[in-house]
């Protein structure tokens, strides 16, 4: 009985029960609560839909079998058809014409009822682009920079950002080491910035360079921590020069560096501090302050 009254077009029970799920719909939280929701919106469409079909409207129906039987009454003047063979003669299809020709603003394209003249298949063209805009291309091929690629610290260009870091890092390097009385260095101590993060980071890959390239040497002492010394036997230097080189990939963590600074007590950094973004300077400030 409840759902014959909500699909009835007079009752208005249907629209009471989507108003009241839409207001306990604003109480759902819990997924279960959410899925009986949806539930619900399902069982109002469909009710929704039957109330639709039910809809009685006052509009005439188009029936083509009576819409066919008055044309043909039309075009042979009234007169009733003897056989449905007849063809409709060339004054019923002119009084068609006159009869439908007020309803169109402007003539139909002309067209061809049984298909147009036979003729061969259309022969497509080939479009080709200009001649400035080919060699226009070809030059731009021709053209286009080749990204150089740095092989070796010594084939580097020596106006490159990094090879100038990295050689002012091996002469800080050296001098450290002598004044060390040419003992290795902690390599904690030399790569460690007490107050920028990102300025540790960029010191340990300028270092990495002296250690891939044969420049510096990298060794573990007696506790197995690292310590860091020049290489500047000529000797030495040409024998490196045909060994392999190995290299190795080091993780270092904010919170990483923060236990490491205060271990070391590292107060004043032994590289001078770069001059670094504005980016790099708000990351670290506010990891700082974390």
């Amino acid at each position: 009985k409840q759902k014959h009254d909500m699909i009835n077009p007079e009752s208005t029970s249907l629209t009471e029960a989507l108003k009241t799920a839409n207001d306990l719909n604003k109480d759902v939280k819990m997924p279960r609560e959410g899925a009986l929701d949806s539930a619900t919106i399902l069982m109002i469409s469909n009710y929704g839909r039957m109330k639709v079909d039910n809809l009685k409207t006052d509009f005439l129906k188009f029936e083509p079998i009576e819409y066919a039987e008055k044309l043909i009454s039309f075009v042979n003047q009234g007169q009733p058809r003897q056989s449905q063979d007849i063809a409709i003669s060339n004054q019923g299809w002119i009084n068609l014409g006159k009869a439908s020709q007020k309803f169109f603003m402007k003539s139909p394209a002309f067209h061809f009822m049984a298909g147009s003249f036979e003729r061969g298949e259309p022969v497509k063209k080939v479009r080709r682009a200009p001649d400035s805009q080919r060699l226009d291309k070809e030059n731009l091929s021709d053209k286009a920079t080749v990204p150089k690629q740095m092989k070796s610290f010594d084939e580097s260009d020596k106006s490159e950002a990094t090879t100038a870091e990295v050689e002012k890092l091996l002469d800080l390097l050296q001098k450290l080491y002598r004044e060390n009385e040419r003992n290795p260095i902690c390599y904690f101590e030399f790569v460690l910035h007490p107050e920028s993060f990102s300025q540790t980071v960029e010191n340990m890959f300028y270092t990495s360079f002296l250690v891939r390239d044969g420049l510096a040497n990298i060794k573990l002492d007696d506790e197995k921590l690292p310590l860091i010394e020049p290489i500047q036997n000529p000797e030495q230097e040409k024998v490196r020069k045909n060994l392999p080189h190995k290299q190795a990939v080091v993780s270092l963590s904010p919170q990483e560096w923060k236990e490491l600074v205060e271990v070391y007590k590292i107060t004043d950094p032994l590289i001078p501090t770069r001059v670094c973004s504005t980016l790099d300077s708000s990351a670290t400030k506010k990891m700082r302050m974390k």
